[in-house]
């Protein structure tokens, strides 16, 4: 469960979908936007707000960040409006909820005329969000702003003088952020909101997950009071339509009604580049959701705990999205070679994408009996992660990376790692709770009626008329310890790399005992030298990764 912005320094690169521009507020004097009305909203105590939020927490509620400040106002006519020299008429708003941790803004009427735009900034300019234009535009009217790092911030809306029609800016709410901010910008050396076991899905972990992680979403999702962090997956469905349908927990949309819900966001690839380091992109993100079904239980004291959403907006290409398979069984997941048996794509206290591992599964209850898989996680190469709140609603894969449940809760910390955790089960999800007709999940991800219990996932394409038609399967033969030979465990010049199956494994990554990334490349036959005189002294992770995605690890030392 978490948050959104980007720097000044970034935006060229990371909003292609827009004209590429700054926002005009940045070529004025300091003097003209230090003369802009300030308008002072309602603030908190963010200690008091930390600490209702944490009980929350330990309850298995919805992990909440955000508080709304009830102000209702008109953008465009509290706005300060001037004309430029090229006849783009512009109208700024400065706004301040004092000591907030950052900013947002819930709209209950908001257009943009074709051709118009607006941008977020913080007031002292430091980095912005946009430019944002029509297609922003929802039927209901809803929309919600990027949430900006800071206590004060401007909105600024740009009509060029060649563009028909009048803006609607008219706010429902504010926002004030009083924890999970950070500013997107820094690379903090892989420390963010979450506890510091977490693994980044780009560590070692995650190589043979490339695909499962595409279809792995943060959500912040506006409910009662305030907003608060959850964690969803796209997921496949049998008329291979890419509908995009997000599964998360019930216990996450609960407390939301369809307002609340068409001002919710979505933000996908919100992962860092390397495994412990690296800046999180920040601009794949989408506003408005429609709640599909659920497992009407209460957010699983009676039922599995399952809600299906799905989006307003088309997902962007450039977003490289990936809908996830399925599995409705009711056997406990088998193990892999490696003896794990389920792994977690999840937003811990909404930070940028990890990946945990579980090693014991077995059938439990949690309030209705046998809805739920009882996991225990297990301590992998780079750390031992767990879930937080802000997981709640994610999704675990058994071995043939098909979604079998989703999180509603549990005791797991990085202080108590080996506490379990609780998922709904998919076949529950399917047809065992006590909700309405036509709100199983079989109804929707099995409309066409096909009887189906377990699909494969899929990427979108769009030359197709099943676009989200998934591949032909084949059988995946895993690459097992002795397939690879590496020696000596202590390389001083040179590490000998041997495998008969070389044609088999398309590439070999090295990562240090951060989990960066420190080298990567092919085998191009049967045996290499590979010279370490390149690498510092110290351990390392070898992993290679084969042809149909299956991975191997194995480690050594240089010692120089």
């Amino acid at each position: 469960m978490k948050r959104t912005l980007l720097a000044a320094f970034l935006i060229i690169t990371s909003i292609s979908s827009f004209a590429q521009s700054t926002p005009p507020g940045y070529n004025m004097h300091e003097n003209d936007i230090n003369s802009l009305t300030t308008y002072e909203l309602q603030t908190f105590d963010n200690a008091e707000l930390v600490a209702r939020a944490e009980e929350d927490d330990k309850l298995g509620k919805m992990s909440m960040y955000g508080e709304f400040v009830n102000t209702s106002l008109d953008i465009a006519q509290e706005g300060r409006w001037t004309t430029d020299l090229n006849g783009n008429q512009i109208c700024q708003f400065r706004f301040k909820t004092d000591g907030a941790k950052g900013v947002g803004i819930i709209f209950n009427n908001f257009y943009l005329p074709q051709g118009a735009q607006f941008y977020m900034y913080a007031a002292d300019r430091s980095w912005f969000e946009g430019p944002f234009d029509f297609t922003e535009n929802h039927p209901t009217g809803a929309y919600r702003s990027p949430d900006m790092i800071g206590d004060e911030a401007i909105f600024e809306y740009v009509q060029p003088g060649n563009v028909v029609g009048t803006p609607r800016l008219e706010v429902k709410k504010f926002v004030h952020f009083y924890r999970f901010m950070e500013d997107p910008r820094e690379d903090r050396g892989g420390v963010g909101t979450s506890e510091a076991c977490e693994i980044d899905v780009n560590c070692p972990e995650g190589t043979a997950w490339a695909d499962q992680r595409q279809a792995v979403v943060r959500l912040s999702l506006v409910a009662g009071n305030g907003v608060g962090f959850c964690t969803g997956s796209l997921v496949n469905n049998t008329s291979y339509d890419c509908k995009n349908y997000i599964l998360t927990a019930m216990h996450c949309t609960i407390d939301s009604d369809a307002a609340d819900l068409a001002s919710s966001t979505v933000r996908f690839n919100f992962q860092r580049a390397n495994c412990g380091s690296g800046s999180a992109p920040m601009s794949q993100q989408k506003v408005g959701l429609i709640l599909r079904a659920d497992s009407n239980d209460n957010g699983g004291a009676s039922g599995s705990d399952f809600a299906l959403v799905e989006m307003e907006d088309p997902i962007p290409n450039n977003y490289n999205p990936y809908y996830a398979g399925w599995e409705t069984t009711t056997t406990a997941p088998a193990a892999d070679v490696n003896g794990h048996r389920v792994w977690c794509i999840h937003h811990p206290a909404g930070d940028a994408k990890k990946f945990s591992t579980g090693g014991n599964v077995v059938s439990a209850s949690w309030g209705a009996s046998n809805h739920h898989w009882r996991v225990t996680w297990v301590a992998t190469q780079t750390d031992h992660g767990v879930t937080e709140g802000g997981s709640s609603g994610s999704p675990i894969f058994n071995k043939d990376k098909k979604i079998v449940g989703t999180l509603t809760g549990g005791g797991s910390f990085c202080n108590a790692p080996t506490s379990p955790d609780y998922y709904g089960k998919m076949d529950r999800h399917w047809t065992g709770n006590p909700n309405p007709a036509n709100e199983d999940l079989v109804d929707w991800l099995d409309a066409a009626g096909t009887g189906i219990t377990s699909l494969a996932g899929s990427f979108r394409n769009t030359a197709s008329t099943t676009p989200c038609q998934p591949s032909t399967s084949v059988e995946v033969n895993e690459l097992a310890f002795e397939d690879v030979k590496i020696y000596p465990a202590i390389a001083t010049s040179f590490l000998q790399i041997e495998s008969v199956k070389y044609d088999e494994i398309k590439e070999v990554r090295i990562f240090d005992a951060t989990g960066k990334l420190a080298d990567q490349f092919t085998l191009n036959n049967s045996a290499l030298q590979y010279n370490v005189s390149g690498l510092e002294s110290g351990m390392y992770f070898i992993v290679f990764i084969g042809n149909e995605g299956q991975h191997l690890t194995q480690k050594f030392t240089v010692a120089k």
